[in-house]
């Protein structure tokens, strides 16, 4: 491992469940080699960046522990960890994202004790860790010297009362279960699989390939964002290569027919992607898998489905599981009947 990268740090909470850090340690082996920026509260995507602040003495090494302790202020709950992060040498794509320049580490604070640890570039990001602090007691007037007869049901509070997304979420929801954040964090072994074919509308309603004479379509590229807070957007083929990634999030996949140009964007229901991938790989998540995406934009017919060796064809995504959006040559060319995203999500 490159020894002479110079990383920055930055932390990261979900939008709906804030966290605020009380410290932050990075360590390698027994020394403090960076610290986690501490600011009154984290908020943001999850594996994205919520505050662009970054600390000014970054490490230069790539560290083996890390030291944390932070609040989950909707479970009005402390937690902390110091525990040995995974060996860099078995985190599959990250010696190829440390040649890039201007990667980060970034460590997120999720409910339950939930610590993840990315290592982010610009155009994609590796998830290194996902580790469980221990719930602690901690002193308000150590937490909050600023005034130190806060409670923590006061402190907590007032950050709920006065966030409308957070306050409304908990309110409608409550607390996620236990094991929500454990499945947006697990990764699975597949590849994506772009095929451009015909579909036929007949009576024996099916998919065939185009014919010889026919002008294929030419792939271009593919991009994803993913529940475990990563992402590719590096257009170099890794993605249509077996690879370990979380559940997709979001899709974009470009295309063109001679001249004409599509693009097209898939938007994915947590729970229910969530719930296809866990009966399709059951206890084998390192089952290899093809994540087949069939197009034939002249008739506007898309289909998703999961695919691998041993069955006889392939178990296809229910389409109330995403809501799909296609643009041809810059104009909405097709839209799913359940699209509601708002204008510009599609941009990421």
């Amino acid at each position: 491992m490159n020894s002479s990268i110079d990383f920055k740090i930055n932390g990261c909470a979900f939008k709906k469940f804030p966290t605020g850090l009380f410290y932050g340690k990075i360590l390698k082996k027994d020394i403090v080699i960076a610290n986690i920026p501490k600011i009154s509260v984290y908020s943001g995507d999850w594996g994205g960046d919520n505050n662009r602040i970054f600390i000014e003495n970054s490490c230069r090494c790539f560290p083996t522990r890390i030291e944390i302790l932070f609040l989950s202020i909707t479970e009005y709950t402390f937690y902390y960890l110091k525990n040995d992060l995974r060996d860099v040498n078995n985190v599959q794509g990250l010696e190829n994202l440390l040649k890039l320049s201007d990667v980060y580490l970034l460590i997120g604070m999720a409910p339950y004790g939930g610590i993840a640890v990315w290592v982010r570039g610009f155009n994609k990001s590796v998830l290194v860790d996902w580790l469980k602090g221990s719930e602690i007691e901690v002193a308000m007037a150590d937490f909050h010297p600023v005034n130190p007869d806060t409670t923590l049901k006061e402190y907590c509070d007032y950050y709920i009362n006065n966030d409308p997304l957070v306050k409304g979420n908990l309110e409608k929801n409550g607390l996620p279960s236990r094991n929500l954040f454990d499945k947006y964090m697990q990764q699975f072994t597949y590849r994506y699989q772009p095929l451009f074919e015909t579909w036929n509308d007949g009576e024996e309603a099916k998919w065939q390939k185009y014919r010889e004479d026919e002008l294929k379509p030419r792939f271009e590229y593919i991009e994803e964002s993913l529940f475990d807070g990563t992402f590719d957007k590096l257009h170099d083929d890794g993605l249509q290569k077996y690879h370990e990634a979380g559940k997709p999030k979001k899709l974009a996949i470009k295309w063109h027919i001679k001249k004409t140009e599509y693009t097209a964007y898939f938007w994915f229901e947590d729970e229910k992607i969530c719930s296809i991938f866990e009966r399709f790989y059951g206890a084998h998540p390192d089952t290899k898998t093809d994540f087949i995406i069939r197009i034939d934009a002249e008739q506007k017919k898309y289909e998703l489905a999961l695919f691998r060796q041993g069955l006889k064809e392939p178990q296809i995504i229910p389409e109330d599981a995403y809501q799909l959006l296609v643009f041809k040559n810059k104009f909405e060319d097709y839209r799913s009947d359940n699209y509601n995203q708002e204008r510009g999500a599609w941009i990421w």
